[in-house]
């Protein structure tokens, strides 16, 4: 017991301890409190030995993971140099006690698994896993809901904070398998293979494949729930490797059933031991009594032929319990103006108007067609065709209404550029203001100067259409010949030497374009080292922490394998949430070499990198050398090739990655 808090102590001036509390985890102590300021009960957790800070850090992250299935941290602290962390009361019994006096039924352990799998991918989708994940660790509440306790502390306690996502998500995804066949047997399933994981409930027995399916112990498990308990926990690494994939085996699942659940807990008679059933015991007494192997049975005068049957439940009616998916949960965390990871863009509005519902969404009449009255129009089944408040038949098309007058063609417009097109109308006398004027004769080779007429005081009205189109034809004419020359006879092909002369004196005239006028010279591109770049290590820079984000893994960025890849945090918007103004990897090359592009290959599409010739003092400054939007295959070139021995990777926008989150995960870099 520890003796600097104990009964009576106040923590932090608001959190009174009152009782002490019963736990499996060594080094803690567990007590019932009370929030003096808001006057509720709380439950508080006294870290005596241990990793104290890891364990606080744990809890910390912990609450940042909002969903009604994990408990609440509400405070963490020190008191007198000893750990606290409070969170909020849990009711209701655990998964031990309910197991205790015999096994849920299918479709209950289904249920339950079901609730703590989807929290779980909750709190994995924020970098959050629980690691520890026992049944003492699960409880179910008076009003159905499912509590799960130590999210990320437990495992600090433990010292279990190691791992990659990819290993941790797994440790997860196993924990829930062996949770849901202690649901369906009493027995937690444990081995050489699995991790230790503290449990007050007898061992299941154990075949050299693993724990004994609990269709052999059981009768009634679904063939579903059997295989994913055998695959899962046997020695083969398969089965689900994250909890998501843990609700995608177990779903669709019902309503948990409350009524008498703790009584049940404390009134069910004893369990008795239930045989074994089918082949699985020459298996598991084959395999000799161990530290984690149940005790054997003795059959000499042979099997049992009727397994073990839990009690029939009180008769009652179940509540009906809302179970929250995943989405929801993560709608519910949205923060506001962010996008959240993997929604659908919103549906397009029906457009209503005075004629009803366009497409027959809405419930209002639809009119016909144009040609409708044929044979199969689509009628609305409200109300038949001239019913009172239904649509009056369609009568064919109305009656052509009159037109108007036919207005005279107007005469053609002369200009110096010709006649204008229209109707061949002989062109009106033109008369300078002031008085009449000499007309234009019908000759076409004469002109207006002829007649000594000026020009200046004319007001020239023409059509610039025609001027525009040919002045477009042209370029466009010019483009389609350079563009030519350029693709099959090189940058010098076809020149003619006036124009190859003014290109090596550096000018060249607009006269006579050459098709290498855009290409740099040989002597600009040239590079100065010629040494292929080749990268020695990779640094990864956080402005806001100073060991970068996920340093350990940056060396998969260069290890030549797409499968694996460095990743980031996952944030809820692709501007790192406003935490930060973006991270960046320091490429350091073997030697100073020349490089002209960088290709980055990725999981995910969007967000903005930069390339900088700059260094891990100052990775967003520095010399731009190329930007773009990431992609599956991004291939940044230099305006320039450089000679440079460190390259930055500038990451100012993150990408949206598989599976909706806002994350980098990049599985390779290639300079050349």
């Amino acid at each position: 017991m520890n003796e600097v808090v104990g009964r009576g102590t106040v923590l932090a001036g608001r959190y009174r301890v009152l009782e002490p509390g019963s736990t499996d985890l060594p080094g803690t102590s567990l007590w019932e409190g009370n929030d003096q300021i808001l006057d509720r009960p709380v439950r508080v957790r006294v870290l005596e030995s241990g990793d104290v800070a890891q364990a606080l850090d744990a809890a910390r992250r912990a609450a940042l993971v909002t969903d009604a299935r994990l408990v609440r941290v509400l405070d963490v602290g020190m008191h007198e140099d000893t750990g606290y962390v409070v969170t909020e009361q849990v009711a209701g019994p655990s998964l031990d006690q309910l197991v205790a006096r015999g096994p849920l039924t299918a479709d209950q352990a289904r249920a339950l698994v079901g609730e703590v799998a989807s929290a779980l991918e909750v709190a994995r989708r924020r970098g959050v896993h629980h690691l520890t994940l026992r049944p003492s660790s699960v409880h179910v509440a008076p009003d159905g809901r499912v509590l799960v306790t130590g999210l990320a502390l437990d495992g600090a306690l433990l010292g279990l904070t190691g791992g990659d996502a990819r290993s941790t998500s797994r440790t997860d995804a196993v924990a829930l398998v062996r949770l849901l066949y202690t649901a369906l047997t009493g027995l937690w399933p444990s081995g050489a293979h699995l991790p230790a994981t503290p449990a007050a409930l007898p061992a299941a027995p154990v075949s050299e494949q693993g724990p004994v399916a609990p269709a052999d112990l059981v009768a009634g498990v679904p063939n579903d729930l059997d295989t994913l308990c055998a695959v899962t926990l046997g020695v083969h690494v398969d089965g689900p490797h994250s909890p998501g994939e843990v609700v995608r085996e177990l779903e669709p699942w019902g309503s948990i059933r409350t009524v008498g659940l703790s009584q049940a807990a404390e009134e069910m008679p004893a369990q008795q031991d239930w045989p074994i059933v089918g082949a699985a015991v020459a298996a598991s007494s084959s395999v000799g009594p161990g530290p984690d192997v149940a005790p054997e049975y003795d059959y000499d005068d042979g099997p049992p032929t009727q397994a073990f049957t839990p009690p029939p439940p009180q008769a009652f009616t179940p509540p009906q319990v809302q179970r929250q998916s995943v989405r929801s949960a993560f709608a519910d965390q949205a923060l506001p103006g962010a996008n959240l990871p993997g929604t659908p863009p919103p549906a397009t509005p029906g457009r209503t108007s005075a004629f009803g519902p366009v497409g027959g969404l809405g419930t209002g009449p639809v009119l016909p067609p144009p040609g409708a009255g044929t044979p199969g129009t689509p009628v609305p089944p409200s109300a038949p065709l001239g019913a009172p408040g239904g649509a009056a038949p369609y009568a064919g098309p109305p009656a052509a209404l009159p037109l108007p007058p036919a207005m005279p063609p107007a005469p053609a417009r002369a200009s110096a550029f010709g006649a204008a097109p229209g109707p061949s109308v002989p062109p009106p006398a033109f008369a300078p203001s002031g008085g009449a004027g000499p007309q234009q004769p019908a000759g076409g080779d004469l002109e207006w100067e002829d007649f000594g007429v000026e020009e200046a005081p004319r007001k020239r009205r023409s059509d610039p259409t025609a001027i525009v189109l040919g002045a477009v034809a042209v370029v466009v004419l010019i483009g389609v010949i350079l563009a030519f020359r350029a693709l099959f006879f090189g940058p010098d092909a076809g020149g003619s030497p006036a124009a190859q002369t003014t290109s090596s004196q550096g000018t060249q005239t607009s006269a006579e374009p050459s098709g290498s006028a855009g290409e740099p010279s040989a002597s600009a591109t040239t590079p100065v080292s010629g040494v292929a770049p080749v990268i020695a290590s990779i640094q990864s820079v956080d402005p806001s922490d100073a060991d970068g984000e996920h340093q350990e893994a940056v060396d998969r960025a260069r290890d030549g394998d797409p499968s694996t890849f460095w990743y980031t945090m996952t944030y809820k918007a692709d501007d790192f949430a406003g935490f930060k103004p973006g991270v960046a990897l320091v490429l350091t090359l073997q030697e100073t070499s020349t490089v002209s592009s960088v290709t980055l290959q990725v999981n995910g599409a969007g967000g903005n990198v930069q390339v900088r010739q700059s260094d891990a003092a100052n990775p967003s400054g520095g010399t731009l050398l190329a930007e773009g939007t990431l992609g599956p295959e991004t291939v940044l070139t230099f305006a320039t090739p450089v000679d440079t021995s460190t390259v930055v990777l500038w990451f100012d926008r993150l990408p949206t990655a598989p599976d909706g989150g806002f994350r980098i995960e990049l599985a390779e870099i290639t300079l050349s």
